[in-house]
This record gives C-alpha cells, structure tokens and sequence, in this order.
C-alpha cells in the first residue's frame, strides 16, 4: 500500500479547499449582511426619532420626501442572486445613511 502524500491527490486538495473557500464565503456573507442590517436599522432608528417630533424641520421632512421617493423607486431581484444587487443594496444604504448623518 502506498502512503498518501499530501499531493498524491490534487483532487482531494482541490476538495478540501473548497471546502474552506465555502466556509470562508459563509462568513463573509453573514459579517455583510450584519453590517447592512445594522445600517439600515440605524436609519430606520433615526427616521422613528424624527417622526416622535411634534415638528419637524424643513430640511428633515425634505430628506425624509426625498428617503421615500428613493425606497419605493428601489427594485432588485433577489430570486436571481446577482451580486449587482447586492450592490444596490450596499448603494441604497450608504446614501440613506449619508442624508441622516447631518440630522
């Protein structure tokens, strides 16, 4: 019987490193949609506090106007998984985050 050196089999490597590049994807696609999800819940935090105001102030009410027009003019399909969407995403949030950065 031979003794398996560690590249008699390529394929077996080939194997075995793809199965870390498929642990490592997991996590860095678990650590983003962290990140997303904590961005958006910082805006929707932020959007809640501006909406308890008994007035709001023009500048805010016209970033909100301007928040809404964009959320409902958004539209992805997730269903394909693209990564073009993803990057939808990623876009949408940074500019909602950068209107309520000067609230």
């Amino acid at each position: 019987m031979e003794a398996e050196a560690p590249e008699a089999s390529p394929a077996k490597s080939v194997s075995e490193e793809l199965d870390a590049l498929r642990a490592e994807f997991r996590s860095a696609l678990s650590a983003y949609a962290s990140r997303i999800e904590e961005e958006i819940g910082a805006i929707q935090a932020a959007a809640n506090t501006i909406a308890a105001k008994k007035k709001i102030p023009a500048a805010q009410l016209r970033d909100l106007r301007d928040m809404l027009t964009v959320l409902r003019k958004f539209s992805i399909k997730p269903e394909k998984g693209r990564r073009k969407d993803l990057k939808k995403i990623d876009a949408l949030v940074g500019d909602l985050t950068m209107l309520i950065e000067h609230w």
